[in-house]
């Protein structure tokens, strides 16, 4: 791999500020903040220099996804390698994935109030494009191990946990005028059913 040079970085740097200001943006606007015109201005940048980064509006909202859930994986990574009993590791995942939304809320709100669309022809789904789809189905493993089965694969309570989890986060970063119980008691309670 060669080195990286000077223009590299500079590119980088101003990918990096153009996905800064879409993130202020969303945060202070919302989704209807976020337009081509409305991050160029924020990141101090002729509107048409962005497309020289990103092809298209969507492009930076991926952007913000990856930096969103890049954190939350190395965490849950980091959390199965760690702790070795598999209750307990399955335990510990799913607590963390719902810590993680409820002490980041806007990026919850960036990844999951935003609908993906292909803006071209050629654009794949973010889910194909990225791991967010491996990352998730380990829930799969993770529950086969903690029900006995260390070389299962578990998808379709992957999927339910997801849901289930996600749903957490959503209720008490959504709804949070309502007197919701500690999150860890959601998720003992639905674990209960997994294994």
């Amino acid at each position: 791999m060669a080195p990286r040079t000077s223009k590299d970085e500079r590119q980088e740097q101003v990918r990096a500020r153009i996905v800064e200001a879409a993130r202020e943006l969303f945060e202070t606007k919302g989704a209807e903040g976020l337009s081509i015109r409305a991050i160029a201005a924020r990141a101090g940048l002729p509107a048409m220099t962005l497309y020289s980064y990103f092809p298209n509006k969507m492009a930076i909202v991926r952007a913000l996804w990856s930096l969103a859930f890049d954190p939350l994986f190395a965490k849950m990574r980091a959390i199965e390698t760690a702790e070795p009993e598999p209750k307990a590791r399955l335990r510990k995942v799913a607590q963390a994935y719902v810590d993680y939304w409820l002490s980041h809320p806007d990026r919850y709100r960036i990844v999951y109030t935003i609908e993906d669309r292909r803006e071209s022809g050629q654009d794949q789904w973010f889910i194909e494009e990225t791991d967010v789809i491996a990352a998730h189905m380990r829930f799969g493993q993770l529950i086969a191990a903690a029900r006995g089965d260390p070389q299962g694969d578990d998808r379709i309570r992957a999927e339910a946990l997801i849901c289930a989890l996600t749903g957490v986060a959503h209720m008490l970063i959504g709804v949070s005028e309502y007197p919701w119980r500690p999150s860890d008691r959601y998720v003992e309670t639905i674990l209960a059913g997994f294994c």
